[in-house]
């Protein structure tokens, strides 16, 4: 699996991609928008973990961000399944008819303000309508997150409703078919 955009590749997560992601999952800033503990590669490993297990549970999971012009990789878009019951994250299955599923998107924070969350979620979002099979797909954003909310927007997507994870309060953000 690999798509294309200008500036990017997203591609299916490998083991090796733990190493690069540690410049996020080591940075606080980073970490306190998409929750989970700060650390390093045994962190960044095991996160790689859960987007394979999704990839296998669902069909769908998170792809791995590389810039084109180097091959560095950057951080990851995707999706994560969500059991709108209770807000936990869960598989399809699982959740059957409460599954709801989330765009969501992360990047080292060199790599904030430069467009790549956005060109890769636009990515991701069609190859989810289109080749994964995903009717509806929401982003929960954290009311104070701003970035993220204005990557939404750029994406045309439109808020819902406010609701409440484990994390606290987030917005749910419906993108557009």
């Amino acid at each position: 699996m690999r798509i294309e955009t200008e500036r990017l590749v997203l591609r299916l997560p490998q083991p090796r991609d733990a190493g690069a992601i540690v410049e996020y999952v080591s940075d606080p800033e980073v970490m306190r928008w998409i929750g989970g503990e700060t650390g390093g590669r045994d962190v960044a490993a095991a996160a790689v973990e859960r987007w394979l297990t999704c990839w296998d549970a669902d069909g769908i999971g998170h792809f791995t961000v590389e810039r084109k012009e180097d091959g560095r990789v950057l951080g990851r878009v995707g999706f994560l399944v969500w059991d709108r019951r209770t807000w936990e994250t869960s598989s399809l299955a699982e959740a059957g008819e409460d599954a709801e599923t989330e765009l969501g998107w992360t990047l080292a924070r060199q790599f904030w303000g430069q467009g790549y969350a956005t060109e890769a979620a636009r990515a991701a979002r069609a190859w989810g309508h289109d080749g994964g099979g995903v009717d509806r797909l929401i982003s929960l954003i954290a009311p104070p997150n701003v970035r993220s909310i204005r990557v939404a927007d750029k994406l045309g997507a439109q808020p819902e409703r406010m609701i409440r994870t484990r994390l606290g309060p987030a917005i749910v953000w419906v993108h557009p078919r």
